[in-house]
């Protein structure tokens, strides 16, 4: 079984008391010199969180019943280990050392809220998923039935058919010029299958394996890799009915846990399988950033963490963007939210605006690398 004990890095007294509302227990005032601490939650143990000072933990670990000890100690070591690639179909993988790896969207419908029908042609969803890998995006998102919120307005249910018929000719596509990692984004085994057979390497289900009974056989038949996104229920056109948790992250990410033990009991490799929260699928606005801000603790599970931000309604609103505002003047806001996300360590981050997105992020690497030199062929000024 995936373990959904967390490991919640906090950097201040107000972040830590955050944490702890969650759970109704009081945490001990401390200096700012013993900031950042990390509080570890243990799932189903009756005993309260504990918060250890980072430059003290390994004294602090020592203190500790010999149970939780070692539970806090694998917390850790998830939390912590590396993320160098995720293991895709057909012995193919997407490196993940220099993350978040950049994945860009192609919308093949005329219904998306952000870009519906921009790309329902396949000549032009094609082209763009190129541009897309020209841009520096790792890999590109084709999905073919829209899931956004009932406040942008119904979103047709696709049949499978009539989704099929819409992403496998841009999958075929993409893959005639490009052998760069291709994702399929879809709840239905039907759509994953033919997807996977016209040359996908992942399977990004929205649902998390709760949709479509079929999907775990497909996934070890195409031995291919999957995203477990979070939703509340099954169905996008009913998300958003209740968003209310008891902890808003843990709550989450045991969901998320059971969704990877399913899999992984199924026999799906663990190098096979990511995880993403769901920013905007059964979430309210706040919640939405209370996700982001403690985006980090989701690495505690042991596998690559994903997050998808961009344009959405909270994005929106908590930058300032007027509801009438055309989709691009959510670019800053989702700038924002991306720097968020990498700095709590996600290994892939979706994205719309592949080209800003790549720009931002090279841009932040330098500024921390001492080693950075300027690019060839750069004016000085």
């Amino acid at each position: 079984m995936v373990s959904a004990d967390l490991v919640f890095p906090a950097s201040s007294s107000e972040s830590l008391r955050e944490i702890a509302a969650w759970d109704g227990f009081r945490s001990a005032t401390l200096p700012p010199s013993e900031f950042p601490v990390d509080v570890l939650r243990f799932e189903g143990s009756s005993s309260p969180p504990i918060v250890l000072s980072r430059a003290r933990r390994a004294e602090s670990l020592k203190a500790l019943p010999a149970s939780l000890r070692e539970r806090a100690l694998q917390a850790f070591a998830r939390a912590e280990r590396p993320r160098t690639f995720l293991s895709l179909a057909r012995g193919r993988r997407l490196d993940l050392f220099s993350s978040p790896a950049v994945m860009g969207v192609v919308n093949v419908t005329p219904d998306s809220f952000s870009d519906g029908g921009l790309y329902f042609d396949e000549g032009r969803a094609v082209e763009r998923a190129l541009e897309m890998f020209e841009e520096g995006a790792a890999l590109v998102d084709v999905g073919g039935e829209s899931t956004r919120p009932p406040a942008y307005g119904p979103a047709a249910t696709v049949p499978a058919e009539e989704e099929i018929a819409r992403v496998v000719p841009v999958v075929e596509g993409i893959r005639r010029a490009s052998d760069c990692p291709v994702s399929i984004d879809t709840r239905k085994a039907a759509v994953a299958r033919a997807a996977l057979a016209a040359g996908a390497d992942l399977v990004n289900d929205v649902s998390a394996l709760r949709y479509d009974p079929e999907m775990l056989p497909v996934l070890l038949e195409e031995d291919a890799a999957v995203l477990l996104m979070h939703m509340r229920g099954t169905d996008p056109s009913t998300m958003q009915a209740d968003t209310s948790y008891t902890h808003p992250v843990a709550d989450v990410a045991s969901e998320l846990a059971s969704a990877a033990s399913k899999a992984i009991e199924a026999g799906v490799a663990a190098d096979r399988i990511a995880v993403d929260p769901g920013l905007g699928f059964g979430k309210s606005l706040e919640g939405n950033l209370v996700l982001l801000r403690y985006l980090a603790a989701f690495r505690s599970l042991g596998f690559p963490v994903a997050a998808g931000a961009s344009r959405k309604a909270f994005v929106r609103r908590f930058s300032g963007v007027p509801d009438d505002a055309p989709v691009r003047d959510r670019l800053p806001g989702s700038l924002a939210a991306l720097g968020a996300a990498r700095a709590a360590g996600a290994a892939v981050v979706r994205v719309h605006d592949v080209a800003e997105s790549v720009r931002f992020l090279k841009l932040l690497d330098a500024i921390e690398s001492p080693t950075a030199r300027q690019p060839a062929g750069a004016a000085v000024r």
